[in-house]
């Protein structure tokens, strides 16, 4: 892993400026803008990195695992590689910029990501890039969630039957549109409250349940209704961790022309969002408290985690 990568890191971490190359060389004085746009764009593996940090920082208990992905504007930015036209929920329209797909686990408490995907216009679509992560939690990381969660957007008919042949649970969100037992779920039952077991279009047996506007969908047929619910907002989770790494670790900030050096910020931001994770429960910290003070008092504050990281890294 090229030294100068450690540099990024604890740029990221220790300072609350942009996240472009200048920037963070003008933060830390020790380095130029240069050095670390060709860091950046050399040949390394950024999801070993995070893989690295994943195995060292966290025991990889039972928990669950989440889905989803979030838009990185970039709005002035002509001269990027792969940028395209993606919609944002968040600005309810469509957006110039990257598209990330993200896998994060936790246990309710903890957040950990697990991988990243770049979205490509013409590469493959979202449904197969979260295949992809999934079969890397399941083959690479060995993973045994409880549950896979994920919104109204991703439960396709490939990836929930991948879900059931690897012998996991999932619990997600329908749209109101989604066929079950051949009707659109809101033509299906009048009544703004209940549950059934039924199938889905292509043949997935499911319980969904309906409560007033929303409907959950779950491959674990006997589970209360309320259980569903309660489950599926342990997913909030994963966007407390796009929310962190966007507000306080620059993800959206990287202005590198190059995809790879994109793709290398991205994956430097969720392993420093390891690190702050990590330092913040043995701290008994806010992961923003923990952030001020690395903000406010610099690098006097150690970071074990990041050593660590370094060591076997």
């Amino acid at each position: 892993m090229p030294t100068l990568v450690w540099l990024y890191l604890t740029a990221l971490l220790y300072y609350r400026t942009s996240s472009s190359c200048v920037a963070l060389a003008e933060a830390l004085e020790t380095v130029s803008h240069d050095r670390l746009t060709r860091m950046l764009q050399a040949d390394w593996s950024g999801q070993r990195l995070l893989e690295s940090a994943v195995r060292t920082l966290f025991s990889g208990e039972r928990g669950y695992v989440i889905l989803d992905d979030t838009v990185l504007p970039k709005p002035f930015a002509t001269a990027m590689e792969g940028l395209a036209w993606v919609f944002s929920s968040q600005e309810h329209k469509p957006v110039y910029g990257f598209s990330v797909v993200l896998l994060v686990w936790t246990d309710g408490t903890q957040r950990v990501p697990l991988g990243m995907r770049l979205w490509r216009k013409g590469g493959p679509s979202k449904y197969e890039l979260a295949l992809e992560l999934l079969s890397y939690a399941r083959n690479r990381l060995r993973c045994q969630p409880e549950y896979v969660l994920f919104d109204a957007w991703y439960p396709s008919k490939a990836l929930l039957k991948r879900i059931r042949d690897y012998g996991w649970y999932f619990v997600c969100r329908l749209k109101k549109n989604r066929r079950f037992n051949g009707h659109a779920l809101r033509h299906h039952r009048r009544h703004p409250y209940w549950a059934e077991v039924g199938q889905l279009s292509g043949g997935l047996k499911v319980l969904v349940v309906r409560y007033g506007k929303k409907y959950y969908a779950t491959n674990r047929l006997r589970l209360p209704a309320a259980e569903v619910r309660r489950v599926y907002r342990v997913r909030a989770q994963i966007e407390e961790v796009i929310r962190v790494c966007k507000d306080q670790l620059s993800l959206t900030g990287c202005q590198a022309r190059s995809e790879r050096a994109q793709q290398h910020h991205i994956s430097c931001c969720l392993v420093a969002f390891c690190v702050l994770e990590w330092e913040r429960h043995d701290r008994h910290l806010s992961i923003y408290q923990l952030k001020r003070q690395l903000s406010f008092r610099g690098p006097s504050v150690v970071l074990p985690a990041l050593d660590r990281l370094r060591s076997t890294a």
